[in-house]
């Protein structure tokens, strides 16, 4: 007898059960009563005791048509749930599609003993023979006439007097002396007409009485085959699918292919200036891995980027790759999600939530744009994908290959300190030049939107039939309207923050809460039509662009991209050059490949720089960088525009001369200097309630009560948003050692445990990336 703990749906703790027979192992969906009520279960691991102070119901059976899981799936599910302190239940809400189950196709089949006994006159038997004969010609559709005759020739396929054929499944072939092709043909012909001998369990039951078959069953003469439902014959036929192999490395990505398949080393990265074709590298990495029957993973940080790399990906690998997305229904992840637990796919692209993708026999996790802080979960659990997939590489013995032209300062630190092996790729990939970068001072210039630099590189760049990527981090057409007469600001009545106005919709709408409204164009306090439109958006640049040309414009943000296809749609229609110009958010940034693309104009460069965040250069040396890697990718030279109010600022100078190690000395210097991360954990603590009075006593009291002297303890403060949905909010921010922390986090959970919140909302956020 065994004891086990399990989680049982729907709650946030673990409960134990015992296995009177042994029958059930780590992993399994189980049947459990829970409070008179039968519920679902996972056992998640074997208890160290045997005596219980309470009274342990046994497990009732395992559950059909549901997923066991590999107990190093369910080993990193209770990482995650408690390095991020959260519950189990919502590491696997997100790790899962919900209501996923197993469809299975059910056979009956002879089984392999019937070949070794005397066959009695068993009309079942007799049946699933005459089932497997064909004729010729039906043979023919998939065999050649001259192989057919030399295989009756050989007495391996045998012919009746009925003019049909059947397969001899006694026939040792070992004595014939078969030539290699000729063996695999034999093997062709035995699948072939082993299919012959499954029928379907519905076909044979309303054939046969249940005494019948129960007696075959019973004799081992049949046996009852339940195999997963694939989603299509083209899944099925993957591995017969030969692989496209037209990847040329230059001297620098076979190096680092080299490094990379032939080190004992779990965890890569490769620093790799944009252009440089980190992309073939993991390409040839996934694909020596599926020759040997290995999977993959690989990341993309934004939908946006998935069009380019399915594309890529198919050309490569057919329709073996499975994708995963916010943007597929769950009927299409559920599918897919089946399609990887099967084995039927073994190589899978998608975004953050595909790090759970329970892809059999794991050889690389590859994390493409490792610095893009869209692989932090923003909302319970607060998972950082990088982090997730480093220890699932440590759990399954699988490398990890995080790829950037700008990494993170914490994962380059880590390459300095030897726990990655760091790879340098310093040329673009076929000998494109790295494009020229000129700053522009924008106090010189009359209109706030483009300087006369940028509208004369527009002008002549369209004229020489080329294609233009302009670059605003704000979407929408206004962030603020204000009243020139009585002063008033748009607000919204639910949060703390100015409403932006879209002029596509003709909405004011809050970016925090989603809440619209109409817009008149009155102001809303006292009339008046004298309106003053501040913080341009995506909108107003495309607006006023269309001024200066009357060339086609694409528009590419978070309010244009609601269709499901859209962005597959964008990306082949401005790489077929059906638009001149892309105007976009930062999704438009992140390693997209547009051959056409000679110019890029950032219109803004000082939109994230001016953020109360220790992150703040380094995500403007990060975006700036990036796009402007979008600029003379094909054999033309490229040219980047960077305006900015702030052109003395270090970063814009670092930027200009892609000097990354020179940017990274300078923040590396002032992480130390004030300790912040890698020199540091930190843990943010969130406080919200619709209750301002409450929320300020709840705040004080948690803090109290959480003070510790091992590490520092910051707060409580008001957000800088301080009112979102009706809430308030306030932070208390914790920086340590990692060593404190972790202790820190233990006796954080028992206090929790305990604490009194009084209807207000506590979030913990391990490493947060987002301080707002």
């Amino acid at each position: 007898m065994k004891y086990f703990k399990l989680y049982v749906d729907g709650t946030n703790d673990f409960f134990t059960y015992m296995d009177e027979r042994e029958e059930f192992k780590i992993g399994d969906r189980v049947a459990v009563n829970f409070r008179n009520r039968e519920r679902g279960a996972i056992i998640i691991k074997e208890e160290v005791e045997d005596n219980f102070l309470f009274k342990v119901l046994p497990i009732k059976r395992k559950l059909e048509n549901e997923i066991s899981f590999d107990k190093k799936y369910i080993d990193l599910l209770l990482w995650i749930k408690d390095y991020y302190m959260c519950s189990f239940q919502q590491v696997f809400l997100a790790a899962l599609p919900g209501n996923i189950k197993i469809q299975y196709h059910e056979f009956y089949q002879l089984s392999e003993e019937i070949y070794d006994v005397k066959c009695l006159n068993d009309t079942i038997i007799d049946y699933f023979h005459d089932k497997e004969k064909v004729t010729k010609p039906t043979l023919r559709k998939y065999f050649s006439n001259k192989d057919i005759n030399f295989f009756l020739e050989k007495n391996i396929l045998n012919l009746s007097d009925k003019n049909k054929i059947s397969f001899n499944f006694k026939r040792d072939i070992n004595s014939l002396n078969l030539k290699k092709d000729e063996i695999a043909l034999y093997k062709n012909l035995k699948i072939y007409f082993s299919e012959k001998l499954k029928i379907s369990k519905k076909h044979l039951e309303d054939k046969f009485s249940k005494k019948e078959i129960d007696k075959a069953i019973k004799e081992k003469s049949i046996n009852l085959l339940k195999v997963i439902k694939s989603r299509s014959l083209n899944e099925q036929e993957t591995e017969k699918q030969e692989i496209v192999e037209n990847i040329t490395l230059n001297k620098d990505q076979e190096r680092a292919y080299d490094e990379i398949a032939n080190s004992k080393d779990l965890y890569y990265l490769i620093k790799g200036i944009t252009g440089s074709g980190k992309t073939e590298i993991y390409i040839k990495l996934i694909r020596e891995a599926l020759k040997n029957g290995h999977g993959s993973i690989f990341l993309v940080p934004e939908i946006s980027l998935t069009p380019q790399m399915v594309n890529r990906f198919k050309k490569e690998f057919k329709d073996g790759i499975a994708i995963l997305h916010s943007k597929l229904t769950n009927k299409e992840r559920e599918e897919e999600w089946l399609s990887i637990n099967s084995g039927d796919k073994k190589i899978v692209l998608g975004v953050r939530s595909a790090i759970f993708a329970p892809v059999k026999n794991l050889k690389y996790i590859i994390i493409d744009e490792e610095h893009e802080a869209s692989y932090k979960q923003d909302t319970n659990p607060r998972y950082n994908a990088k982090l997730v997939a480093l220890r699932r590489g440590f759990i399954e013995n699988c490398k990890v290959v995080l790829g950037s032209a700008t990494p993170s300062i914490e994962n380059y630190f880590y390459s300095q300190m030897k726990n990655f092996k760091l790879i340098s790729l310093g040329k673009r990939y076929n000998n494109a030049v790295l494009p020229e970068i000129e700053i522009v001072d924008m106090k010189e210039e009359t209109d706030n939107f483009f300087s006369n630099t940028l509208l004369k590189n527009i002008r002549e760049t369209i004229l020489r039939g080329e294609q233009v990527i302009l670059l605003l981090n704000r979407k929408g057409y206004s962030t603020m309207i204000q009243c020139k007469d009585c002063g008033h600001i748009e607000e919204c009545e639910h949060c703390s923050i100015k409403l932006s106005y879209y002029n596509s919709t003709n909405k004011l709408k809050c970016n925090y809460c989603g809440r619209e409204k109409n817009f008149n164009g009155v102001c809303s306090s006292c009339g008046s039509k004298n309106l003053n439109f501040g913080g341009k958006g995506t909108e107003q640049v495309e607006e006023r662009l269309k001024e200066y040309f009357s060339v086609p414009i694409i528009r590419v943000d978070s309010e244009s991209a609601k269709e499901k296809n859209f962005y597959k749609k964008t990306y082949f229609d401005f790489l077929d050059k059906k638009y001149d110009i892309m105007i976009g958010t930062q999704m438009i940034a992140k390693g997209l490949h547009f051959p056409n693309v000679t110019l890029v104009g950032v219109i803004n460069s000082d939109v994230i720089l001016s953020f109360p965040d220790f992150r703040a250069t380094e995500k403007t040396y990060q975006l700036i960088t990036q796009v402007a890697g979008r600029a003379g990718r094909g054999d033309k030279k490229g040219k980047v525009i960077i305006q900015t109010y702030q052109p003395e600022n270090y970063v814009m100078e670092k930027i200009q001369n892609n000097d990354y190690e020179g940017f990274y000395r300078e923040e590396i210097e002032s992480r130390k200097l004030l300790e912040y991360p890698p020199f540091s954990k930190i843990i943010n603590i969130g406080i919200s309630s619709k209750d301002e009075n409450i929320l300020n006593e709840v705040a004080k009291d948690l803090y109290n009560k959480i003070y510790k002297n091992y590490v520092e303890v910051f707060g409580p403060n008001k957000s800088l948003v301080y009112k979102v949905k009706d809430r308030y909010r306030q932070n208390i921010f914790i920086k340590g050692s990692k060593k404190n922390i972790t202790i820190f986090k233990n006796e954080l959970k028992v206090i929790l445990n305990d604490f009194n919140s009084k209807n207000c909302r506590i979030i913990i956020d391990v490493d947060p990336i987002n301080l707002i």
